[in-house]
Order: structure tokens, then sequence, then C-alpha cells
């Protein structure tokens, strides 16, 4: 095998449990991969300034995809590489069914994330998830209207922070009629929980951005290693033919993936590389 790229999601995957932390044998094992020649990348549902903090310590990383796929940043040169944008028309029609249901959004724009007036009153952790309301509560800026506040140039990701089951099938429905939409979850639905529903533009998938990566720099599919979790990396994860499931991901990610490594608390990512990538 000869692996050329690597990719991974960062919740569930090279983060451990708590969302925020790197495990050391995750950056050790990036770190060699990148001194041994090999393009390291990550593919995260978060927007830019959700992942800066976390890049400080990865300052070799070659590559950053956010928002699901929506936008590929170059961090060699600070440059775009690449960005599919869900439409001000189309946004626009998802407000306007929003407006039906009480319930708590954001949107991912120019690598910022902002709430309207209704859901940041609502922004609180007795109704969003411990979780996340960490991890976004220093970022989220409030508008008093979304729909003034973008411009023409489209939105990376609209994302329902807290829904039921049945209102992720109903929403769903209705927003796909026009087309144009990518649908995931990077916190699924569970048995007596809610959760989130991840709209992007409908080629704005981890999976299509791999693609146009690896295209760019001339890698095949099978020289391309990626790890991941949950449904929003399933696209991913049927691309690479080098792709992995975390021990404690979901069934989607499981029933993907060509191969199983351990759990990102146990440092399933480096033990992967270490085994596939340097033969230990």
């Amino acid at each position: 095998m000869s692996i050329k790229l690597i990719v991974t999601d960062l919740d569930g995957t090279f983060l451990n449990s708590n969302h925020v932390t790197i495990p050391q044998e995750n950056i050790d094992a990036f770190r060699k991969a990148h001194e041994a020649g090999v393009k390291v990348a990550i593919a995260s549902g978060r927007t830019k300034i959700l992942t800066d903090y976390l890049m400080e310590q990865l300052p070799f990383l070659d590559y950053l995809i956010t928002s699901n796929g929506a936008v590929t940043y170059d961090l060699k040169t600070n440059k775009i590489v690449c960005q599919t944008l869900l439409s001000n028309e189309k946004t626009v029609e998802i407000f306007n069914i929003l407006k039906d249901y009480n319930l708590i959004y954001e949107i991912y724009y120019n690598g910022d994330c902002y709430m309207n007036k209704e859901s940041y009153a609502q922004f609180d952790e007795e109704h969003v998830a411990p979780h996340i309301y960490k991890l976004l509560s220093n970022f989220i800026k409030e508008v008093p209207d979304l729909e003034v506040f973008i411009d023409g140039n489209g939105i990376e990701k609209l994302n329902i922070l807290t829904l039921t089951a049945e209102q992720r099938i109903e929403l769903e429905e209705k927003i796909s009629k026009s087309g144009n939409v990518a649908f995931a979850s990077s916190f699924p639905i569970t048995k007596g929980k809610n959760g989130n529903l991840e709209m992007t533009e409908i080629n704005a998938t981890k999976g299509f951005a791999v693609k146009g990566l690896a295209d760019a720099l001339g890698i095949g599919k099978e020289n391309i290693m990626c790890f991941g979790d949950g449904e929003n990396d399933c696209s991913m994860l049927r691309f690479a033919d080098y792709s992995f499931a975390m021990a404690n991901g979901s069934d989607y990610a499981k029933n993907t993936a060509k191969y199983l490594t351990d759990t990102n608390d146990n440092g399933g990512v480096a033990k992967a590389i270490k085994k596939y990538v340097f033969g230990e």
C-alpha cells in the first residue's frame, strides 16, 4: 500500500470525547505521516473559526475541509482551494420553511457562525446538548435577521442544532422537493435524545471535497486513507479505498467503511496509521 493522502473527521474521530482535545498519539501519527511525504488533512462539519484553535496543535497540516465539504483551504498558502455554497435563494426558502417550527439553527458563512435573534434567545444548555453549547458558545454571533444579513455569495451550511426524528423526516421531505440540498448529521438522533440536521449544497459533501482535492493533487482513491464516525463522513468513507470507521462510530459509518479501527478515545486514527502506513 502507498498512502499519499490521509483525511480525518474531527468530532468522534480525531478528537477525544470531550470534543476539544487531540490525543497526542494522533498528533504524532499525523506529524510522522507528513514528514514521510503524505499529505494530511482534516474534514469537519465545523466552519473555519471552530477549528482554528485546533490547527494551532497541527502546524504541519496541509489542508482543511470545512462545513461538510463546502470549503477547502490550503493551509500553506491560506487560500481557498474550492468551495460549493448553498445559494441565497435556496437558503431563504429553507428559512421560510423553518418559520413554522420552533427550532434552534445557525448558518456557517464566510468561516463564521451566526444565529438570528430567535434562535440565540434559546441557545443555552437547557435547550442544546452541553457539548454543542460548549463548542459554539464563544463563537456564535447574533444578527437580527439572517435573510437580510447574507449577501449574494451563498452560505456554507445551515445547521439545526436539535430536533426529533419526526421533525427531521418532515423537514427533509419539505426542503428536498426543489432539490439541490445534501442532508447529513454529525450528532444523530438516538433513543430518548434529539440530534442535528445539517444542510449544504447538493455537492458539498466530504466525499466530493476529498475527490476534488485528490484530483488537484493527482492522487487516486487507492492511495487515500479516510477516517470517520458519523453520517456526514460516509461520502468520503465510500470514496477512499482505505476508509476506517471508529469503533465508537454510528452504524452508518461502520456499514460504509472498508475497515474498522479503535475508538476515538483510544487513538484509533493513530493505530490505523501505524499499522497500514508504517507497518508497525
